[in-house]
Parts: C-alpha cells; sequence; structure tokens
C-alpha cells in the first residue's frame, strides 16, 4: 500500500484505500504474492481505476499469453503475423453529401 501511495500524486480519499486495502488482503490471503501484486497495482494507479477491479488486473497479469501469441481478433498465433490491418477503401469517390447524387 506504501509503494501505491509513494507514486501518487495526491493522496486517494479514505474511502479508496479501505477498499483498495481490502482487496490486497485478499488477494495475500488467496496466496498470491506481492511480485503480483505491484504490476496490477501499477496498471490500476494509471488507469485510475476503482480498487475493486484490482483481482480482474491481477488476474490480466498471472494468465496474459506473452506478446505475439494471439492476436486482438481472438483469430490465433497465425493472424499476429500477418501485415497491419488495412481499411477497405472505396476506390470511387461519393458524388454527393451522402454518397448519392441528390
Amino acid at each position: 500500500m506504501a509503494e501505491y501511495l509513494r507514486e501518487c500524486s495526491r493522496r486517494p480519499p479514505k474511502t479508496f484505500l479501505g477498499h483498495l486495502g481490502k482487496e490486497i488482503r485478499r488477494l495475500l490471503d488467496e496466496g498470491f504474492e506481492p511480485d503480483t501484486l505491484r504490476p496490477a497495482l501499477d496498471r490500476l494507479r494509471t488507469k485510475g481505476l476503482h480498487p475493486s477491479v484490482l483481482p480482474s488486473l491481477v488476474n490480466e497479469v498471472v494468465n496474459s499469453t506473452p506478446t505475439g501469441l494471439s492476436s486482438a481478433s481472438g483469430a490465433g498465433p497465425w493472424a499476429a503475423v500477418s501485415p497491419a490491418y488495412t481499411p477497405y477503401l472505396n476506390p470511387t469517390a461519393p458524388t454527393g453529401t451522402f454518397g448519392v447524387a441528390l
């Protein structure tokens, strides 16, 4: 908790810190190591999220796949090596305001 507070530009409200302390305690009681909680707490602080999101961030830290093994579309590792997405561009310019001649 002290590490989290050190990185904050201003001290968060007491109710926020109380809730965050409870979430940290629950995760430590479940057996998660402090080294696992640190990156999750950094994400929580930088994104400005609610303390109840901390377990999800810990899960993200613990169970995220290494970069390059999946794609955002969920298509699998073979999709990650393809070139970047290129949107479809219509070769003909629209003739009017709404794409039709009025």
